[in-house]
């Protein structure tokens, strides 16, 4: 692949490369690093990837690798000091008190659920988040992390009863 064409699969991928990158990461400050990295690392390789070939899975390895490889640096930083994010608090406020109610309640689920995600085993949380926020099929997935497609379907189903369990726990005194 030329130079030229590497700007198409930014274009067309980028977004699901993202969101992976958010998923898998603590901050949006790695969220973009990570994926800045994919790319850079993409566009080296780029005499590598076939167009023809998935190259969205290509991508996603990529990401998918470099996240493993900094995945105890990422750990440790929070461990040392933990980071926070400001980015989830900036809300657009309803003008209705109904809709305030439900705008935070909504917001507190979906904080309950993201802080579950990232309490499951990081097997199963690579998979919720490529299956869910990069939209990748099983198929796809299971190229990406070479596995197959019982044991996608399988992490799948562990983690999504995990994190029921764990979300009837917080949700229950």
């Amino acid at each position: 692949m030329e130079a030229y064409e590497f700007s198409s699969l930014i274009d067309e991928y980028g977004n699901s490369i993202y969101r992976f990158c958010q998923g898998m990461t603590y901050t949006v400050e790695d969220a973009e690093d990570l994926y800045q990295q994919t790319f850079l690392t993409a566009f080296e390789k780029r005499h590598k990837i076939d167009k023809s070939n998935n190259p969205k899975a290509y991508l996603m390895t990529i990401a998918s690798n470099l996240w493993k490889s900094h995945k105890s640096s990422y750990a440790r930083h929070e461990r040392i000091a933990p980071t926070v994010s400001y980015d989830d608090m900036e809300h657009e406020v309803p003008d209705d008190s109904a809709d305030i109610d439900e705008s935070i309640i909504r917001s507190d689920e979906e904080q309950m659920l993201r802080n579950n995600i990232d309490r499951l085993p990081e097997k199963l949380k690579q998979v919720v988040v490529m299956f869910y926020s990069s939209e990748l099929s099983i198929e796809d997935i299971s190229k990406v992390l070479h596995i197959p497609k019982g044991t996608v379907k399988s992490r799948l189903h562990n983690a999504k009863e995990q994190l029921r369990i764990m979300m009837e726990r917080e949700v229950s005194p």
